[in-house]
C-alpha cells in the first residue's frame, strides 16, 4: 500500500510526457503550399522579323525588298490559372517606331536614302498555356494563341508619302521556364514566334532629272511577310 501514492505520481507523470507525441500523431500533416491563381512577366522585349516582301506595283520600286530593323522594348504578360497547370494570359507591350528600309533598290543615291517609311506598332496577344510544376523552382511552359497587330501610327520620314501599314491577326507559338527565387517571386526567360503578314503601301514621286523635268507620283504596294521572333527576359509574380 506504501507504493500506492508513489506509484500514481509516476503515472502522471508518465502520461504528462506522452502528451505531446500523442499530439504530434493527431495533428494533420503539413499541407503543400497551394498553387497560384495569377501571375504576372514584367521585362525587356526584343522583336526580331523575318522579312520579306512581294511587291504589288510601284515600277522601278517593286524591284526593292523591304527590311526591318530588330526594335527592343518593354513587355508586359498577365496570365489566370484556370487549373493549376493551365493557364490563359494577355501579352503585349509598349509600340516601339520601326523603320522599313528598301533593300536592292537601285534608286537609293538618286533618292539620297532607302528608307521607305516608319510606323508605330504593337502586338496584342491572347495566349493559351500549360504550365508544367513538376520541377521545382524551375518551371517551364508552352502556349499557343492569337495576336493582333495594332498600327498607332505611320510616319512617312522616308522615300514614300502618305506611307501606311494594315493591321492583321497574327499565330502565336510560345514556350518559356519561370526561375522561382520564392514561392512568389522569381525570373523568368519567354519566346514567341509569331506568323503574321499584312499589307504597306504608299506614293513614289520620281527625283527630277533632264529626262524627267517633272516628277510623276504612282501608287507603291507590297505584301510583307514578317514572322517575327519574340524573346522577353525580366521578373515574373505569382499569387
Amino acid at each position: 500500500m506504501r507504493n500506492g501514492p508513489k506509484s500514481y505520481a509516476i503515472s502522471i507523470v508518465t502520461t504528462f510526457a506522452a502528451t505531446p507525441a500523442i499530439a504530434d500523431d493527431l495533428a494533420s500533416p503539413v499541407q503543400p503550399p497551394s498553387p497560384p491563381s495569377f501571375y504576372v512577366h514584367a521585362g525587356a522585349n526584343g522583336s526580331f522579323p523575318q522579312t520579306n516582301a512581294q511587291p504589288e506595283g510601284g515600277g522601278v520600286f517593286s524591284a526593292a525588298n523591304i527590311a526591318i530593323r530588330p526594335v527592343y522594348t518593354l513587355a508586359v504578360e498577365a496570365g489566370y490559372f484556370l487549373t493549376p497547370n493551365i493557364a490563359i494570359a494577355f501579352s503585349s507591350g509598349l509600340p516601339p517606331l520601326e523603320h522599313l528600309k528598301a533593300t536592292g533598290f537601285g534608286l537609293t543615291t538618286l533618292y539620297g536614302s532607302n528608307l521607305a517609311g516608319s510606323v508605330r506598332s504593337g502586338l496584342a496577344m491572347l495566349l493559351l498555356q500549360y504550365h508544367f510544376s513538376d520541377f521545382g523552382p524551375v518551371q517551364p511552359y508552352a502556349g499557343i494563341g492569337a495576336g493582333y497587330l495594332f498600327n498607332l501610327g505611320n510616319v512617312s520620314d522616308g522615300i514614300l508619302e502618305n506611307v501606311s501599314v494594315d493591321q492583321n491577326f497574327a499565330l502565336i507559338f510560345q514556350a518559356g521556364a519561370d526561375f522561382m527565387l520564392t514561392p512568389s517571386w522569381g525570373l523568368f526567360l519567354d519566346a514567341k514566334k509569331a506568323l503574321f503578314s499584312t499589307d504597306a503601301q504608299g506614293f513614289l514621286t520620281s527625283p527630277y532629272s533632264f529626262t524627267v523635268p517633272i516628277a510623276v507620283t504612282r501608287p507603291v504596294r507590297a505584301h510583307l511577310t514578317l514572322d517575327p521572333w519574340i524573346a522577353t527576359a525580366g521578373i515574373t509574380f505569382k499569387y
